[in-house]
């Protein structure tokens, strides 16, 4: 085997195919980086000639698991302690209380949870997954870790430490054969994906006539058409928050609950994917059309991507190109240079000496990939290598600003400009598969609107360069039915292809999906409830009110909402104010900037104190929290415990006792996020 050749790893399995030398990474990942560590420990494991496969959770095929003997888990946290969307069923199987004690009793594993300590539920799936497999006879072989995003390094900081003290393990237990040596750094692994171009006449011209790309949606989309798109916070205001309303006429849609969950797949502008793609000198082939094939067994091309792609539009719609780059892409941009200055300073950021000044050069100045190219201009990315190398755009959820009933906005149309002003059709209530409401045409065509409460993700980085998230620009960019006014002729719905909006004369349509949120109403609308939604927290929290009020009929409710200025960022004012003159809900405003001392929403809960023991204790409500897991999460539950405590006359352990009797009761829900 030529040392300076790419290896191709199906060369290595025939080494050990039936050896015990065998590790299988299954991973559980939401937003990609539990899939990125997964898939580079199998690289590693590869070059001590392990037999490393790799795989979501969901995708295993579970009857093999009583064949795995070493088993290395990585599993991330999503929403409050929830598993990834591709571990759930994973995780189901596991519960099956049909198991016996010992169905796991031939397997070694350990476990790597990636997380987040802001969050309550710190590593929560990684936890119960080790305690599972454990109780299912299953032995530890490696200590488990459970790294901690608000580690200085970042997950990275525990993941290097943990990885090197793996393979010490690993190698003594399953020392390497006489007759072979590790792989060395410098030796580069096949790619995992080969692109073919179309082929060509001696004109330049296709041979055949090249197929479209073709644009494929994940199963369980909906197709979206943007009716608005409007800025809901003062033009002065630094803060960009958007009221945003798609419409969706799909007769198989199934409809949605309150406090659901909406997910969307970004795309790149055009005018930043050229850019790119004069920077890499691919301008000249950027539209040729080419076939994707997939080298590896265990390394699928994504479903949502199809086989028949060209540069732009894999650049446009699936390669994050504008994101922070993870280690992996360092360790991989080491082979893409001759410059040997290059080729030290990368191997020096991807050392476990290095990893400070990786951290300082990366994330702290919050570098997109794309930056760090033009940093280390030497670098020639190999078109075969783009799968590797560059991230798939994840998708992004966003907590429903709507109720299924959607006829209620109509009920709140007249109120100020912070309101949502819906046209007035004439409309008959239906009910839906899911027992809720929504709203028809009289013509009998169902029609679903969802609304979303979004804040544009616009910041000056410490190169002093202004960044705007990848989702909220592309949503920021799109064209809604509102900001037409053409005739009726030329506003056919299209697929919005375009960063410019100028360029596009029709509204924006997109392929969303739903899941059920974390959040979730009493069953009885005569309970009371309380919400407590600072900032584009409040977003569910509307969707839960307007279904309890215009839906249920309830009146038992409070909002505690947070924002800077009354005349700048508050969020859905009009709507409030008119709720509260009916009488159909109490509201409590901190606008924290408003005054000398700063007043956030745990200030008015404590302020509110018998209202809220009333509700809670009296009553037995349920109470409802949501927005930044910063601080807001644990300040508001010291509010609480104090509330509880004065109210209840108990100390502050015994309030905590309390509130956390409450909290296993679902009676306290908390849906915060980073």
């Amino acid at each position: 085997m030529d040392s300076t050749e790419p290896i191709d790893p199906r060369q290595l399995e025939h080494i050990s195919i039936h050896n015990p030398r065998r590790i299988l990474f299954l991973y559980g990942s939401q937003t990609g980086c539990a899939q990125d560590v997964a898939e580079n420990a199998a690289r590693e494991a590869r070059r001590m000639h392990f037999s490393a496969t790799v795989s979501s959770m969901d995708d295993y095929d579970r009857s093999l698991l009583i064949r795995e003997h070493f088993v290395v888990f990585v599993a991330s946290t999503t929403g409050q302690g929830e598993e990834p969307d591709n571990m759930k069923r994973f995780w189901k199987f596991l519960l099956r209380k049909s198991h016996p004690s010992d169905a796991l009793d031939h397997m070694e594993y350990t476990v790597l949870g990636l997380g987040d300590s802001s969050y309550i539920k710190f590593n929560w799936p990684a936890k119960k997954l080790y305690k599972r497999l454990m109780q299912l006879g299953a032995k530890p072989f490696y200590e488990p870790a459970y790294a901690d995003d608000q580690h200085y390094l970042g997950v990275d900081g525990t993941l290097g430490p943990w990885l090197a003290g793996l393979w010490k393990a690993a190698l003594e237990k399953y020392p390497l054969p006489a007759h072979l040596e590790i792989i060395p750094e410098h030796v580069i692994f096949k790619n995992s994906f080969s692109l073919v171009f179309d082929p060509k006449d001696i004109n330049g011209h296709p041979s055949i006539p090249p197929a479209p790309p073709t644009e494929t949606h994940e199963p369980g989309s909906y197709l979206g058409t943007l009716i608005q798109n409007r800025r809901i916070t003062h033009q002065k205001h630094s803060q960009d928050v958007r009221h945003i309303e798609l419409s969706i006429k799909d007769p198989v849609f199934p409809g949605y609950h309150p406090g659901d969950v909406l997910t969307m797949r970004p795309r790149n502008l055009d005018k930043d994917v050229t850019e790119f793609l004069e920077y890499n000198g691919w301008t000249s082939i950027a539209d040729d059309p080419f076939t994707i094939v997939e080298n590896l067994s265990d390394h699928p091309l994504p479903k949502h991507i199809h086989h028949r792609q060209t540069l732009r539009s894999l650049l446009t719609n699936h390669l994050n190109v504008f994101t922070t780059p993870r280690t992996s892409f360092f360790q991989l941009l080491i082979h893409f240079t001759d410059n040997e200055d290059e080729k030290d300073k990368l191997r020096d950021f991807v050392s476990p000496a290095g990893q400070d000044d990786l951290y300082s050069y990366c994330h702290r100045m919050k570098r997109t990939l794309f930056e760090v190219l033009q940093d280390f201009k030497d670098v020639k990315v190999p078109l075969n290598y783009m799968l590797d190398l560059f991230p798939i755009i994840m998708p992004r959820s966003f907590s429903i600003a709507s109720a299924p009933l959607v006829s209620v906005q109509e009920q709140h149309s007249h109120a100020d400009s912070n309101s949502v002003n819906g046209e007035h059709n004439q409309q008959q209530v239906i009910h839906t598969t899911n027992g809720d409401l929504t709203q028809g045409n009289v013509d009998g065509e169902l029609e679903w609107k969802v609304e979303l409460c979004v804040a544009i993700v616009h910041y000056k980085t410490k190169l002093w360069k202004w960044r705007t998230g990848i989702c909220t620009k592309w949503l920021k960019s799109l064209t809604a039915v509102a900001d037409q006014e053409l005739p009726e002729a030329e506003t056919t719905p299209q697929t919005y292809e375009s960063g410019e909006i100028k360029e596009v004369k029709s509204p924006s349509q997109f392929w969303i999906r739903l899941q059920r949120g974390t959040l979730k109403l009493p069953k009885d609308p005569n309970v009371p409830l309380i919400c407590i939604g600072p900032g584009t927290g409040v977003a569910p929290m509307r969707s839960f009110l307007h279904h309890r009020i215009y839906a249920q009929g309830a009146s038992d409710n409070l909002l505690f909402f947070g924002c800077r200025k009354r005349e700048m960022d508050y969020h859905y004012r009009g709507e409030w104010e008119q709720l509260q003159r009916e009488g159909r809900l109490r509201v409590f405003t901190a606008c924290s900037r408003d005054q000398e001392d700063k007043v956030y929403v745990q200030h008015l809960i404590e302020q509110q104190g018998p209202l809220v023991w009333n509700y809670l204790h009296e009553r037995r409500g349920t109470i409802m929290l949501s927005g930044s897991s910063n601080r807001m999460p644990a300040d508001v539950t010291r509010a609480l415990q104090r509330v509880i405590a004065s109210q209840g006359n108990m100390s502050i352990e015994q309030a905590n006792e309390y509130l956390n009797k409450v909290e296993k009761e679902g009676r306290f829900q908390q849906e915060c996020w980073a």
